[in-house]
């Protein structure tokens, strides 16, 4: 029987939904399959749901990959097939020029309302660092480069002032990623004294993590209680859609200060280092106990090191990786020598648990870290911090500060609650989770199989998984502690960290990326040497 391509679009879901994102892609070219198999799933910012094959056939083209966020209607896949209800999608120009046909109609991936800007890389001096600029300043030379072009070839030691010779194929003229890649493959590298350069900073600049602890409250709230106050719903909808089974909640006579003690107390003892010796505590939270003064001072006291430098710092979700690198800047400059990097958060006091958008997403933890300057044990590299902030109010609580301090009798108290636009934090934190790791190993010059874990902030596990597809990293390979701890905050990384040394999953050597998306939108990511 006469088989033909047939170009398949992304669904569409009606006259209010313009764009989806692609969570995940379980079918790959080559791949015969049958009429109704699943071959995708896609959210939109009403619902996910699956994609299936409308006919029987083999998998040509995939024209997207997870984490995009792409046109309902446009250009999805193409699938070689004898059904003849699909002829009107067939693809004229299949063969020999399938490849341009294939361009042409591709969908753009977007980010929302642009490009998510990467991590901005810690300021060396050598040009492929640029990251802070990239997709801001254009070149003063007249070329027109997109963002992704503009971070390829400073990547690759570059300076887009003085390149020529590059066809310009991308929309509006300008020099495109594929572009700088078709040049790059045809062009002598840049000395390999200025690649080796970053890799040797880096390494001077590493500092120890010689203990890592976390601590939780003992008390367990299933997604059982909680649905009582939504009948109708399921506990497997909460699952699929999170990938959330339960939270940890503190008592009401407990606060902040509990359990970063507690996770402190832990670290120092893996550290074998007395609390006598730590010149500094650096804590990151969006809920201290207090406004003033910091929790950090509060810790202090309360572990009894009265003379240490002490202070809070607030990157939200970010927030621990944000002080892990204040840390690490603090004692290569010689402010400190050895630090305590804390993070504890109470979630539950903001939930508001009558909100079923974020009834079932967080719960209470705290972790941390001692950090010194040996530079024997986990090596900790300089992390890449960035943020985006026309994202502002994608992830907040209003009340509380300046403008609307305190709740008055009979106001809605809505403000005083952690609110998001799940849709929107979805969107951006796929991209954002993949460029940061693609970002740590160009500059730590490693591949995706030098990787030997991933330590993510704990946001959503379809999230996680589609960061996963998208970078070509095993989801084997993430640490993920979402489903029995939720998120927590700028707590998830170091008590994700502080579960897998528990559990002696790592081991001497291993290659430890870390990755956070947070409120503000805070970016921030890096590498760990075990």
């Amino acid at each position: 029987m006469e088989t033909f391509v047939a170009q398949i679009p992304v669904p569409s879901m009606g006259a209010t939904v313009h764009e989806l994102t692609l969570i995940d892609v379980e079918v790959k070219p080559g791949d015969a399959v049958e009429k109704g198999q699943k071959c995708a799933e896609f959210e939109s910012d009403k619902s996910a749901f699956d994609f299936e094959a409308p006919c029987s056939g083999t998998i040509k083209k995939i024209l997207a990959r997870a984490g995009d966020i792409v046109d309902a209607n446009s250009p999805f896949l193409w699938i070689e097939t004898s059904d003849g209800s699909q002829k009107h999608l067939e693809v004229r120009d299949s063969g020999a020029n399938g490849k341009d046909a294939a361009k042409a109609s591709a969908p753009v991936p977007k980010a929302a309302s642009g490009p998510v800007p990467p991590p901005a890389a810690a300021p060396v001096e050598h040009k492929s660092q640029s990251h802070a600029v990239i997709g801001v300043a254009q070149p003063s030379n007249g070329v027109k480069w997109t963002p992704k072009a503009l971070r390829i070839i400073r990547e690759a030691g570059f300076d887009p002032e003085t390149v020529t010779g590059i066809a310009a194929t991308g929309p509006g003229g300008r020099v495109s990623g594929d572009d700088v890649e078709k040049f790059l493959a045809s062009s002598p590298a840049p000395k390999a004294a200025e690649e080796n350069a970053p890799a040797e900073v880096a390494k001077q600049e590493t500092v120890c993590i010689a203990g890592i602890g976390f601590a939780v409250p003992k008390t367990v709230k299933t997604n059982k209680e909680l649905l009582e106050k939504f009948p109708g719903k399921t506990e497997e909808e909460i699952v699929k859609t999170t990938g959330i089974s339960q939270r940890h909640i503190a008592g009401e006579d407990e606060d902040v200060t509990t359990y970063a003690a507690r996770a402190s107390a832990n670290a120092l003892e893996m550290a074998g280092i007395d609390v006598s010796e730590i010149d500094g505590v650096i804590m990151a939270t969006i809920i201290p106990d207090q406004p003033v003064p910091s929790s950090a001072s509060a810790l202090a006291k309360h572990l009894g090191i009265p003379h240490a430098l002490a202070f809070d710092l607030n990157a939200a979700c970010s927030g621990w990786l944000y002080a892990l690198e204040t840390g690490r800047a603090f004692i290569c400059s010689g402010t400190a020598k050895k630090l305590l990097v804390v993070t504890a958060e109470l979630l539950s006091r903001i939930t508001n648990y009558e909100d079923y958008s974020t009834a079932f997403l967080f719960g209470d933890g705290a972790g941390a870290a001692v950090l010194t300057d040996s530079q024997s044990g986990h090596q900790l590299h300089r992390l890449a911090l960035s943020g985006d902030a026309s994202q502002y109010e994608a992830i907040q609580r209003a009340g509380g500060g300046a403008k609307n301090p305190i709740a008055k009798p009979g106001c809605d108290l809505s403000a005083f609650y952690l609110t998001m636009n799940g849709a929107a934090v979805f969107k951006y934190a796929v991209v954002a989770f993949a460029d940061i790791i693609e970002q740590t190993l160009k500059r730590e010059n490693l591949t995706v199989d030098d990787v030997d874990w991933v330590v993510p902030h704990q946001a959503n596990e379809r999230i996680l998984k589609a960061v996963s597809k998208r970078v070509g990293l095993p989801y084997e390979r993430f640490v993920v502690t979402i489903g029995k701890y939720a998120n927590t905050s700028a707590a998830s990384v170091s008590m994700a960290l502080g579960w897998a040394a528990e559990e002696g999953i790592f081991e001497a050597g291993d290659k430890i990326i870390f990755c956070s998306v947070g409120a503000g939108l805070t970016y921030a990511g890096g590498l760990l040497e075990w």
